[in-house]
């Protein structure tokens, strides 16, 4: 017989599992403009052979026509941690799995418009989404059936209460770093063609869907994961010209970019790095036509420092800042130094501080660095520190406070690996509303090439960045072939934290925010940045503290 549960979509449900394996999901709130989200299990113990089928899934109840459905895909998970399994077991317990094998985490459209797969003893979920901008307030019972015809096989239902309120707007600033030359790459464009920016629109589109409000912006390739002496795909929007030893530029692509990032409700923009990473002792590539010809002028073998780039730099400075001040974009661009320089790196990052010190005067000035001393020494404003460095930084008086992570921390802190709860992804949230962080930063949204990106990579056959790095670090999305982006779990459950800051943040308006902070410490114990929620009840739990907080006070 047929077995179905509807779950949460906090859980991740292995091919090996059964349904349950998972309490039930029974109901479950939503605002009038969020995004609620539920799983559907299904698994059929049968016996016989002809064991693989596509099997119609239908939503009944008020809410159906605000039904979205996707199916849940595994991928194959060659690294679930820097340990082993048995390393991982003894440092954090709390990794759903420890061992290679298959991971769900792919969003996919649904085959035939409505079907998912059904195979014999294997479990396979559903991914329903809910979301309207006319849904009225009100509790609906909704049922979610497998079907045979018009015939229900085995369904299961849940109770989806819509508040009668809306969550404020996010205000906390959020980019997970976006490649345009890893989508030219994968699938095969030229960049900036028509296509190629119609592909990043998509991918733009869909991030600003789940809370990344702004788009690393690359006037010049990204001077990030190469290596030394490589280069990556040439994707620069900026157009230099070099005729008798003067510069001019060209940002009639920059205006393309920027008009197309504001049809997607981006708020932010960071201009990619002026140096390069780890150390920033050199350029980053640049493409110039010099005296008719079209050639690299800058790259590895420029010194940063060097009266060259430096001219070069004044130049561009001058005229990229006015016509970003001409564009009203002041107030809303970020600039970068170089990414995660170290104590070795300070004297060099105070010359190239120095280099540009004139020209990004009164702008805001951000850079990945775990070091106190670059805040302390007035070489950088806006500091973003790694989570598990971030206690450090709190003692500082830091006007904007931002925070990060990346390949690390994974031992109990927040991090978006495959192999951890996905609850543990969405603790971010609760652990940024708590410390007042108002800014996240993280290196991959789509980052689909190796390490110092000497190849490039399917991240569906090597999701870990061609066995670089942990799967699931590298990116937050996969590629479909029509050249839209397929969500992971992980973004999702992303997502749903920057949301929880949303929903904290209204029931703040009316309690104070060490109120609310105190009410969801009832119930997580001290929220922190090296301890995570592990287990969807309990975020549910916090959910519906947070909206009962809330109802008492609309009602």
């Amino acid at each position: 017989m047929l077995e179905t549960r509807i779950v949460s979509s906090m859980e991740k449900c292995f091919i090996d599992q059964r349904p349950s394996d998972f309490p039930a999901l029974t109901r479950l709130n939503m605002y009038k403009n969020e995004r609620a989200t539920v799983q559907f299990a299904t698994y059929d113990p049968d016996e016989s052979d002809n064991c693989c089928r596509l099997v119609e899934v239908r939503v009944f109840g008020g809410l159906a026509k605000y039904a979205k459905m996707h199916t849940v895909e595994s991928i194959p998970n060659y690294a679930p941690s820097f340990a082993t399994p048995k390393r991982t077991k003894e440092l954090d317990p709390t990794f759903l799995r420890t061992e290679p094998g298959l991971y769900p985490d792919v969003l996919a459209e649904p085959m035939r418009g409505n079907c998912m797969p059904l195979i014999n003893q294997q479990l396979h979920t559903a991914y329903f989404d809910f979301e309207g901008a006319d849904i009225a307030a009100g509790t609906y019972t909704t049922e979610i059936a497998v079907m045979n015809g018009d015939e229900k096989v085995a369904s299961s239902s849940v109770e989806i209460t819509v508040l009668d309120a809306e969550l404020p707007e996010q205000d906390t600033r959020v980019t997970v770093w976006f490649y345009a030359d890893c989508l030219a790459d994968y699938y095969n464009v030229e960049a900036w063609s028509d296509r190629h920016f119609e592909i990043c629109e998509n991918y733009i589109r869909r991030a600003v869907k789940n809370g990344i409000n702004m788009i690393l912006m690359p006037v010049f390739t990204v001077a990030l994961d190469t290596r030394v002496g490589g280069e990556r795909t040439t994707t620069q929007l900026v157009r230099v010209y070099k005729n008798c030893g003067r510069y001019s530029f060209d940002f009639d692509l920059c205006d393309r970019w920027i008009s197309m990032c504001e049809r997607c409700g981006v708020k932010y923009y960071e201009i990619s790095h002026l140096f390069s990473q780890w150390g920033a002792e050199h350029a980053p590539k640049v493409m110039a036509t010099v005296d008719g010809e079209y050639r690299r002028i800058f790259g590895w073998e420029t010194d940063a420092s060097g009266d060259e780039y430096v001219g070069f730099l004044h130049a561009f400075l001058s005229e990229f800042t006015s016509y970003l001040v001409k564009k009203g974009l002041k107030d809303r661009t970020y600039f970068h130094i170089s990414d995660e320089p170290n104590e070795k790196h300070l004297a060099q990052y105070r010359k190239n501080r120095d280099t540009v010190d004139k020209y990004l005067s009164g702008w805001k000035l951000l850079d990945a660095l775990s070091r106190v001393e670059y805040f302390r020494q007035g070489l950088c404003e806006i500091p973003v520190p790694s989570s598990d460095v971030i206690e450090d930084f709190m003692k500082e008086d830091i006007a904007e406070r931002w925070v990060y992570y990346c390949c690390g921390p994974w031992i109990g802190a927040s991090n978006k690996f495959v192999a951890m709860h996905l609850c543990r992804t969405r603790s971010l949230g609760m652990q940024m509303f708590k410390y007042g962080i108002e800014g996240f930063l993280n290196w991959g949204y789509n980052f689909y090439n190796n390490r110092w990106s000497v190849d490039h990579v399917n991240p569906f056959l090597n999701p870990c960045a061609g066995y670089w790095g942990i799967t699931g670090d590298a990116h937050f999305v996969y590629p479909s072939q029509d050249g839209m982006p397929m969500d992971s779990l992980r973004l999702r459950a992303f997502s749903q934290g920057m949301d929880d800051i949303r929903v904290m943040s209204l029931a703040a308006s009316y309690y104070g925010h060490d109120a609310v902070v105190a009410e969801v410490e009832k119930l997580t114990g001290n929220i922190d940045f090296m301890h995570c929620v592990n287990d969807a009840a309990v975020m549910q739990s916090v959910r519906d503290r947070l909206d009962e907080m809330i109802a008492a006070k609309i009602q």
